[in-house]
């Protein structure tokens, strides 16, 4: 069943905007699912499209410990506007107050309650409860808003990143990553419940995530009589995923601007698609990442490079948040120190594109939008990691 749409803006979370007619269409799938069908122009007319406006910045080059980050692995905001970050080299979570005034640190280097080995994410279990993820070493940590060590729960799983990228439903956390044998890879949420005591968890639970079809992009390689070396392709398209506060899963791939939202037991309830044209890859982005570290380093290991195997465009989108008002709001590939959303209602319909510049984003670590504000980490033109907070302006 299908119908076109032609619709005014609502007022969005008490705001008053005004916007163009919506022409996209909506369909209902034979399993129930709704496909929002979205035209490349937003909602948002010029004059009436929203705008983040720089409000504090925590972080800098020199000065306090509590203000100057290593590797930042964790961002959250409570309901109050405190706002938490995680320090993954310094095993740390400092808590500010909404104005950026630190209110405390807690956690360092060790094994003990309350101290962590590499922290390397951060998560809500309940509105008063915060989990720091340490996957390298394998356990869950359980805090009070205020930073209190409540408990710990075992991890039991056998793998680590960068960052942890996951997400807790029905009282399990659930981690990201890949099983079966090469080349038949499939994406799973892997979950582990957080009842239990200190020594173990009761339980894991496996979701396999939906895999759609995709480009492959195989990745560059050398392998010499010490080692070897790989590298990923630049600016190649990938699966992205993203558990929001429903228990909805939202997915997809850069290839296509086409995102889906799943329940845990794999039924598509949404889909989501829009009208778009992908960013060009610009020679100077190919430049500079040519002429980075790694590459020169593959190339002095005796790797080869084939250039016509990286992409001409970039990908469509490289992440997904969910803010709970249920708006999406996905983050696009722009120019070199700026960040790109474009913005979607609860009902799918694409409002526009806002974004701001002098930012590099953290390719790790999700922003987020929460109480009308939106909260990213990214470094500056100096190459310090800073928390940007920006006001949504409707």
């Amino acid at each position: 069943m299908r119908w076109c749409v032609v619709v005014p803006l609502v007022a969005a979370c008490g705001g008053g905007d005004a916007g163009r007619h919506w022409g996209g269409a909506v369909d209902t799938l034979p399993g129930g699912a709704i496909r929002v069908t979205n035209p490349s122009e937003g909602m948002w007319r010029d004059d009436a499209a929203w705008r983040l406006v720089s409000t504090l910045v925590i972080g800098e080059a020199e000065g306090a410990e509590a203000t100057t980050f290593a590797a930042v692995s964790g961002l959250l905001v409570d309901e109050g506007g405190r706002i938490y970050i995680l320090d993954r080299q310094a095993n740390e979570l400092r808590i500010f107050a909404p104005d950026g005034t630190l209110l405390r640190s807690v956690g360092r280097s060790g094994g003990g309650p309350g101290e962590y080995r590499n922290a390397n994410g951060l998560v809500w279990l309940a509105p008063d409860t915060l989990v720091v993820v340490d996957q390298r070493g394998d356990r869950y940590t359980m805090l009070t808003r205020e930073g209190e060590y409540v408990r710990s729960v075992a991890r039991a799983l056998g793998f680590f990143g960068w960052v942890f990228s996951g997400a807790i439903h029905d009282g399990r956390i659930y981690e990201q990553y890949y099983a079966g044998t090469d080349p038949d890879w499939r994406p799973v949420l892997l979950g582990t419940a957080l009842r239990g005591d200190s020594t173990a968890a009761m339980g894991k639970d496996t979701v396999w995530l939906p895999a759609r079809s995709a480009p492959i992009y195989e990745g560059f390689s050398i392998r010499t009589a010490r080692g070897g070396m790989g590298m990923s392709v630049p600016f190649a398209p990938g699966l992205v995923y993203h558990v929001d506060r429903a228990g909805g899963i939202w997915f997809g791939h850069g290839s296509a601007f086409h995102v889906f939202r799943a329940a845990f037991t794999g039924d598509t309830i949404m889909e989501v698609l829009l009208e778009a044209t992908p960013a060009p890859v610009a020679p100077a982005e190919l430049a500079a990442w040519e002429a980075g570290a790694a590459v020169k380093r593959f190339r002095e290991m005796g790797g080869r490079i084939d250039m016509d195997r990286i992409p001409k465009a970039k990908p469509f989108f490289e992440g997904l948040t969910v803010d709970p008002a249920g708006y999406l709001w996905v983050t696009v590939p722009a120019g070199p120190m700026e960040i790109g959303f474009r913005v979607f209602d609860p009902e799918g319909r694409y409002l526009g594109r806002l974004g701001v510049s002098g930012i590099e984003p953290d390719r790790y670590v999700p922003p987020v939008v929460r109480d009308g504000r939106v909260y990213l980490v990214g470094r500056d033109a100096v190459d310090v990691q800073r928390v940007h907070v920006f006001t949504i302006v409707r």
